[in-house]
């Protein structure tokens, strides 16, 4: 990767940092002075905080890293587990909870900002800089750790411990951040197939991504 392009790509890590972070404090409450207290518990957040934490740590390696061509992509593991991950959130809120994103008739930009911008500017993030052709054929499975880990600590958190962990749409209704995964709502076997549904969304939009990202890679060789 040449300077200038990988001056690009820290602008580019830059500007999606901002737009975590604004989304991030106004989602929280901390921009209005009244933090929410169930913040931390929703899986958009937590992918949006992973997505930050990475993508300011690449931003930081690729400026002491300038110079150094082999030195594009930071710990690409975690990149694409971020990625995906806001991916999926982006797919959930879109179809399953797009109603959840209006207040008073009015779309809430902290949750635009969340859902849809900084998931795409992940996505063209790789787009633009990664070199093509280097995802390893496993990596679908490892990029599924954080959503397991999340959906683990929930499940245990709640229903073995009772940790109170309901917020946003769920406060008044459900110990869990979402009703799809109170089994009191939901079911055990409703909660049991949409675990087992995401889990497979995102094995199959990881695949999707490595799919695309070998082909390029090998147009990219022929040219």
């Amino acid at each position: 990767m040449r300077n200038t392009s990988k001056t690009f790509s820290i602008v580019w890590k830059l500007a999606l940092i901002a737009c975590a972070i604004y989304g991030l404090l106004d989602g929280s409450g901390i921009l209005a002075g009244a933090y929410k207290e169930g913040f931390p518990h929703m899986f958009t957040n937590v992918s949006n905080i992973f997505a930050l934490v990475y993508f300011s740590c690449a931003a930081v390696w690729l400026t002491k890293n300038i110079n150094d061509d082999a030195a594009v992509t930071l710990a690409p593991t975690a990149k694409y587990t971020a990625t995906i991950s806001l991916l999926v959130t982006m797919l959930i809120a879109h179809f399953m909870l797009f109603d959840a994103m209006f207040q008073d008739g009015q779309l809430v930009f902290h949750l635009v900002v969340l859902h849809y911008i900084v998931p795409l500017m992940a996505l063209l993030d790789w787009a633009f800089f990664d070199e093509k052709g280097k995802l390893p054929p496993w990596g679908p499975f490892a990029w599924l750790s954080l959503v397991v880990a999340y959906l683990a600590f929930t499940m245990i958190a709640v229903g073995v411990f009772g940790v109170y962990m309901g917020g946003g749409t769920t406060a008044d209704i459900s110990m869990y951040p979402y009703t799809f995964l109170d089994p009191g709502i939901s079911g055990v076997e409703g909660v049991v197939g949409f675990c087992g549904a995401m889990l497979v969304a995102f094995v199959v939009l990881g695949y999707a991504l490595w799919a695309v990202d070998r082909l390029l890679g090998r147009t990219g060789r022929k040219c």
